[in-house]
């Protein structure tokens, strides 16, 4: 949902996401108001956090890994986003020294539902590709079990895998670790 017709600067629309209730999504001068997440969605998007929180705890690899309160700044769409998790590699950069929007995305995961997924699929995964740093994608169904991954193999070829079996590891191949599907979805009542 557009909050409105006109146009707005990105400091007015850092001051008023500073000081909202609701989280929004900033493009090129238009705000619109994000939904909330059902219990599934959030139950999903804590499980992949804590996997690769697992994952990350086993291995050497120095990465950093935010929630969906850490927005990204896509720079060549002059966009705001808030991904479901994100991580980076060894230290984020930052917009402006603002700690809660970093420009360098690694790994970006989106949990995705009926009415998200096209959205998550076309639009949003085309404007994160504009980040150079982007490597991998992963959309995660929230109606059935399914992970679909997306990793740049070279500047403009991306590889498309689905996981679907409960014993599948998916690959997060920009991080070199692999998490379970079983433990992404553990818990969780499609």
């Amino acid at each position: 949902m557009t909050i409105a017709t006109s146009r707005y600067s990105i400091e007015d629309y850092l001051e008023m996401e500073s000081n909202s209730t609701a989280k929004h999504e900033y493009w090129n001068g238009k705000i619109w108001e994000m939904a909330g997440g059902s219990d599934v969605h959030n139950e999903i998007c804590a499980r992949i956090i804590i996997e690769i929180g697992k994952a990350l705890e086993k291995s050497t690899q120095t990465f950093k890994i935010y929630t969906s309160d850490m927005k990204i700044w896509i720079e060549k769409r002059r966009r705001f986003v808030y991904p479901d998790a994100v991580a980076v590699a060894v230290k984020p950069l930052y917009y402006e020294n603002r700690r809660d929007i970093i420009t360098n995305p690694l790994l970006v995961v989106e949990v995705s539902s009926d009415g998200t997924e096209t959205y998550d699929l076309s639009s949003k995964f085309e404007q994160y590709r504009s980040v150079d740093s982007f490597k991998e994608y992963l959309i995660v169904s929230q109606s059935e079990r399914i992970i679909t991954r997306y990793y740049r193999e070279k500047d403009n070829l991306w590889s498309m895998t689905d996981y679907t079996e409960n014993d599948a590891l998916v690959p997060l191949q920009s991080m070199g670790l692999e998490v379970p599907l079983s433990g992404i979805y553990w818990g969780v009542d499609l």
